[in-house]
């Protein structure tokens, strides 16, 4: 399927081929294509792209017309191309056919100071701020998922929370703890509680009954913590 979306098929090629269909070196004509995560791109799929690269020409899966191309490929990939080399997992001839001008974007934890500016562009619209103390967290926090996770997370935060400020309990637990902010040695277990309250409270938009299933508690028990906590909608 992915040769087929890269260079097209004829009508009949294969089941569901009801027509003939362009594919995106062919659409890409006299511009460029990106090849997004080109790391988890299959060797039989490597080498048919680099016949293409090097001869500049290719043929639609069922076809027999060889199609002439001009085109500027960018490459994208999240691995280290050079050790999938070394192990056997993407052909070296491809690496250095691509390999003309490398741009290395560093990850998320190698520049910290693009986080809030980032998170603060992915919550537009969906949230006022983030607290300071959830600020803290999300510096502190490693990112192993790079920009991704965090506009995950951001975005979670934002469905979860009261649509005015990303709260600390707003965030995932693994961003939580991994920040090595909450819980803090000195944050009780009422605090805990009543904060964990709060947010079901919130998700479920202040619907007891909903919140308790939630909770795994009955109405009553909610009804109580509630008023201890004196927490307000």
């Amino acid at each position: 399927m992915i040769e087929s979306e890269l260079f097209g098929h004829e009508k009949g090629a294969f089941t569901d081929a009801i027509s003939t269909r362009q594919g995106k070196f062919e659409l890409a004509q006299g511009g460029s294509i990106f090849l997004d995560e080109i790391g988890d791109m299959s060797l039989e799929t490597q080498a048919r792209v680099l016949r293409a690269l090097e001869e500049k020409e290719f043929q639609r899966v069922g076809g027999t017309r060889s199609i002439k191309i001009d085109v500027r490929v960018i490459a994208a990939t999240n691995k280290d191309l050079g050790k999938a080399v070394e192990k056997g997992q993407f052909r070296e001839d491809l690496y250095y056919r691509l390999n003309v001008v490398l741009l290395r974007l560093p990850l998320l934890r190698e520049r910290k100071e693009d986080i809030i500016p980032l998170a603060e562009f992915f919550m537009a619209g969906k949230a006022d701020k983030i607290s300071p103390r959830a600020q803290q967290m999300l510096m502190a926090y490693n990112w192993p998922g790079n920009v991704r996770e965090l506009k995950n997370c951001i975005e979670r935060a934002a469905v979860l929370g009261d649509g005015e400020i990303i709260h600390p309990e707003d965030l995932p637990y693994t961003i939580r703890k991994g920040g090595k902010v909450i819980p803090s040695p000195l944050e009780s277990l009422d605090r805990m509680e009543e904060d964990h309250i709060t947010r079901v409270l919130r998700f479920t938009n202040w619907n007891k009954s909903d919140a308790a299933k939630v909770l795994g508690v009955t109405r009553q028990t909610l009804d109580n913590k509630i008023e201890k906590y004196k927490v307000k909608k």
